[in-house]
């Protein structure tokens, strides 16, 4: 099942994944950006005994959240400015997986639900194949957790338990219908042979495209104005500009379109020139040359300016493979499983009285 390796995953693997989330994110980029000290003001101490979380009766002490969120933010190495807002989001999180492995772990024990040799065994097995990429073994995995060998291990073994609860109580009932299959299977042979009819015709309509560009060179050839011929014929948003692309280095247009540009003469249109985008007149207006660093003046590139015409031509759309039923079966299996497992766990949320002091957390 997909959803089980949330569960299966220790505490500090779990948040080190939800704070990778975050896009952009200003605590995921300063774990790899080293930074000086910075004096931080001293925030008032918290009672450690608060508590910060609980599930009807089980408590998260602030003392006990706290050995979590100062370890994880080790392992990160977050640097000092960034420290109020890695911990701040660090600590949501444990409170959060708090709230929802308890809430789980309760629901199981209700169950009678347990964890044999043979499930240990098998989802050692699981891990062991997934670690194979990272060269590490299930050992080497626990030993390195920010949290301990410990309580790495206590995670795997209540991720074991976690999973067994959902399988019996949501996953054994999901059921695909055949008519679905045989759907998904179905339209994807559909859009397969549109895409098929659609490349047909390409390539007349690019021999139309080409036939076009040639005679615009033609007419620049002829004396026709190059800016002009942009405003009407280019493609590009730069047409509305006679063309005009403004002065760029190596390395920011496609490698046809760079090679022509800062090889052809200035004044020049050069020939035409093809890529993924279709076809392109050029034209080149001034060239920068590379200068070295000179006191404070940085060191700058070779640069071009140039204006250009493009006539768009389409690509040739590539067909899906075709899966087979039981790659669709698992799919729509993995779907209907998020919404089922999602759909219990509301339930238990439902049932149960949970508070935290973070009243800004989504539960």
């Amino acid at each position: 099942m997909k959803c089980a390796p949330l569960f299966s995953l220790t505490l500090a693997s779990t948040l080190v994944v939800a704070t990778g989330c975050k896009k952009e994110s200003e605590v995921a980029k300063a774990a790899d950006t080293p930074a000086a000290p910075v004096a931080v003001p001293a925030e008032p101490a918290a009672d450690p005994n608060e508590v910060v979380a609980s599930v009807n009766d089980t408590k998260y002490l602030r003392k006990d959240m706290a050995a979590v969120v100062d370890a994880l933010i080790k392992a990160q190495n977050v640097p000092a400015e960034q420290m109020a807002e890695a911990r701040k989001y660090f600590e949501q999180r444990a409170a959060y997986s708090f709230i929802m492995k308890t809430l789980l772990l309760g629901e199981a024990k209700k169950q009678a639900i347990t964890v044999t040799d043979e499930d240990r065994k098998t989802q050692l097995a699981k891990m062991e194949e997934a670690l194979k990429p990272q060269n590490k073994t299930p050992d080497q995995y626990f030993k390195e957790s920010p949290l301990g060998e410990e309580a790495a291990r206590a995670e795997f073994e209540d991720g074991m338990v976690i999973d067994k609860l959902i399988q019996k109580n949501v996953l054994a009932d999901i059921k695909i219908d055949e008519a679905d299959v045989k759907k998904a299977i179905a339209d994807v042979e559909k859009g397969n042979a549109e895409i098929a009819e659609k490349n047909k015709g390409l390539d007349t309509d690019k021999a139309a495209k080409k036939a076009k560009i040639e005679s615009i060179k033609q007419q620049i050839a002829g004396g026709a104005d190059f800016a002009e011929l942009a405003k009407a014929n280019s493609d590009c948003p730069s047409g509305q500009k006679g063309g005009d692309l403004g002065e760029f280095t190596r390395g920011q247009m496609v490698k046809p379109f760079e090679d022509a540009a800062f090889t052809q003469e200035i004044g020049k249109v050069g020939d035409i020139i093809e890529t993924q985008f279709g076809y392109h007149l050029i034209k080149v207006t001034a060239k920068s040359p590379a200068t070295e660093a000179k006191g404070d003046t940085p060191a700058k590139p070779e640069a071009v300016t140039a204006s250009h015409i493009l006539v768009k031509i389409d690509q040739a759309q590539q067909p899906q493979p075709v899966p087979t039923a039981e790659q669709v079966t698992e799919q729509l299996k993995q779907g209907k499983s998020r919404e089922a497992v999602q759909k219990y766990i509301e339930g238990l949320k439902a049932a149960a009285k949970i508070e935290t002091v973070f009243k800004e957390m989504q539960l």
